[in-house]
């Protein structure tokens, strides 16, 4: 996110706050600027090893058998990752600036350009 010139913060979720199975959570929430607050784009939260008491699963370690611990992680949501994207390098003038990491992806281009 911040390669694309997006602001984000990183939360470490209250255990109040912590749905079934999750041990540990944290979110990632990048700047809106139309809104002019953080919003949540993705998170990954630790399920110590209930999930896998569930689903029955075991590793093979140096000292035997055990239960490991699983993540669930939305690694990106895409509509939220574009607001986040357009918003914050949207110009006054409509234009969109392209961030060096996505220029060769776009042909070189640095600027998108509305047609009016």
């Amino acid at each position: 996110f911040r390669s694309l010139d997006i602001p984000v913060r990183q939360l470490e979720c209250c255990s109040g706050d912590l749905a079934d199975l999750k041990v540990k959570s944290c979110d990632i929430e990048a700047w809106s600027p139309r809104q002019q607050k953080y919003f949540e784009v993705c998170s990954c939260s630790n399920l110590g090893d209930a999930q896998a008491r569930r689903l029955k699963m075991r590793v093979k370690g140096e000292n035997g058998m055990y239960l490991p611990h699983t993540l669930n992680n939305t690694v990106v949501a895409p509509p939220r990752m574009l607001i986040a994207f357009l918003e914050n390098n949207l110009q006054a003038d409509g234009s969109v600036t392209i961030p060096e990491p996505l220029r060769p992806y776009m042909g070189g281009t640095a600027v998108l350009t509305p047609k009016h």
